[in-house]
Parts: C-alpha cells; structure tokens; sequence
C-alpha cells in the first residue's frame, strides 16, 4: 500500500435530530456501529465508523442531533459532543431532511458553517419526496443559503447515491498512512456496542418518553472457553411505572428487547452471545453526573 497516493482523511456528520445521520454512515462503511430507530435523538455519543479500501480510509464521525433545548445535562452533554466533533476535521456534511429546512437546520448551519472546515451538504430522505422532479427544485433553495462545497441529495434508505458520495468524499481526502488497521471498522469497544444495540430495541420497542429516560450500563462482559459471548446488563429508569412497561406482561417485552438486541450483537461480534438483562430505577439520572458517567457520559463533558 503505497502512502503516495493513499488518502487518510476524518468526515463529521451533523445535524438535528431524526435527519438520518448514523443510517448514512451505516451505508457508508458497510457496517452497523450506529444504532438508528425512527425516534429522534436516538444517538448519544460520538462514534466513529471507518471505511477502508486500497485507496483509501476514511473515519466517518456519527454526532448526537443537535437540538435547541437544552434542559438536563445529559443533553447539554449531547450538544457539546455534537459542536467538539466539528473542530480538526477534513469535511463536515451537513444532513437535512430533503422535504423541508427547519429553523433547526439553519441553528446547525450556523455551527458548521464557524468552522474552517469545508462544509457539503447532504439532502437525505429524497425516496420520501414522491417526485424525482422535485429534487433540483431543493437544491436550488438551500444553495442560497450558504456556499456548500457539494450538495448532494441520496437515500440512506434505499442506498441511493451512497456509493456517488462516498466517492466525492474519498477525491477531496489529504493523502497519508491510514489510522487504524484496514479491518476496524469503529473505535468503540465491543462492551459499548452490546449496550448501544441493547438501547436500540428499547427506543424501537418502547413508546412515550421512556427511551429517553432509560440508560444501559453492562455490568459485565466476557468470552468463555467455548466461544460463548456471555453479558450481563443493567437498564436503568426513571419510575416504577417505567420499570413495569419495560418489563411488560409476563415479561414479555423485556424478552423482546433481549432477544432482537442479542440477534445484533451476534451478527457484529460474529459469535454467540448469552444476554441477561435487569431493570433498575434511579429518578434524575440524567441529570446526576455521577450517574451519567457510570452509564458513559461523562467523557464528552
């Protein structure tokens, strides 16, 4: 591999919440590291996918969505994570909805835009605008908004035009030695990711504000002699109410979550994986730092 002509290069991906970040980069790298569910905010942290060819690698950085109330300080956390993930970076691509522009959209704008980095933008969703012809009428509207390096509309859904931006992305990288070994596909650890993907199912299988007020923290992760992924892990809430709906009848949901998270966790780990899950209450954890880094928030702070 010749460090000549090898591109090494870091890409943060923002914008507000449910704008379909951490699809994007999931189909960009060609991996799941990112969990998405159709709830906003359903990313907390910052994490890194990473994509390499022979020609390349590129780290793709997932952001919370950046929102404009504040409120405890898990989420004053997850705004600070987003803004600090756009400094020292070779690209930022901002995602919108291609159906509309927010004033949430132009707060995120502002935020990229104070950067010295070159700023592309990414209008995502176009399979849900119903009429192919209505696209360049989108990109005639937000190119007055600001001078984006590239606007680029795609589908991380149905995949299109995924592979178009990978390749813009790859042409504009510096060349250099690639960061990570070609077969890493994320810095997080295996123990953050069986919590994440346990997250998932809750935000996927839970209504009302209870995904929002529910953390996970492993309690214990650890390969037996045969092969055999065994992991233990506490989901915390804020009531008993909460703790009983997570529950469900007989147990029935909490099994769900159980099952369609340890499904995920297999199918990343590539091994088999024995999950066991309790349901614990503590009101105002996010807003308890002690707590708040005991779950893992307290690293972006």
């Amino acid at each position: 591999m010749s460090t000549e002509s090898f591109r090494f290069g870091v890409v943060t991906l923002v914008g507000r919440p449910n704008v379909g970040k951490s699809s994007i980069m999931n189909g960009l790298i060609g991996n799941k590291v990112s969990i998405t569910s159709r709830k906003p905010q359903t990313t907390r942290h910052r994490i890194q996918g990473i994509c390499s060819t022979d020609d390349y690698q590129i780290v793709f950085v997932d952001t919370p969505g950046i929102h404009e109330s504040a409120g405890v300080a898990m989420n004053k956390i997850l705004n600070r994570t987003a803004r600090s993930s756009l400094n020292e970076v070779d690209l930022i691509l901002m995602v919108v909805d291609a159906r509309r522009w927010t004033s949430g959209d132009t707060r995120v704008l502002v935020d990229a835009g104070a950067t010295e980095s070159s700023v592309w933008l990414i209008l995502n969703k176009i399979d849900l605008l119903g009429r192919p012809d209505l696209v360049l009428p989108r990109i005639d509207q937000v190119r007055r908004r600001y001078d984006f390096g590239e606007i680029v509309p795609l589908s991380a859904k149905t995949g299109d035009n995924l592979d178009h931006l990978m390749t813009l992305v790859a042409g504009v990288m510096p060349e250099g030695p690639s960061g990570y070994p070609t077969q890493q596909v994320t810095d997080s650890s295996d123990v953050f990711i069986a919590a994440e993907f346990i997250r998932e199912q809750i935000f996927r299988l839970v209504g009302d504000e209870i995904p929002y007020e529910t953390a996970v923290d492993i309690r214990s992760f650890s390969e037996r002699k045969d092969g055999l992924v065994s992991i233990e892990a506490d989901i915390w809430c804020e009531n008993k109410r909460q703790r009983s709906i997570l529950i469900g009848d007989d147990g029935n949901r909490l099994k769900t979550i159980g099952s369609k998270a340890r499904e995920q966790i297999q199918r990343y780990l590539g091994k088999k994986v024995y999950l066991e899950q309790w349901i614990k209450v503590k009101k105002g954890w996010a807003d308890d730092k002690r707590m708040l880094a005991k779950v893992g928030y307290s690293r972006w702070e």
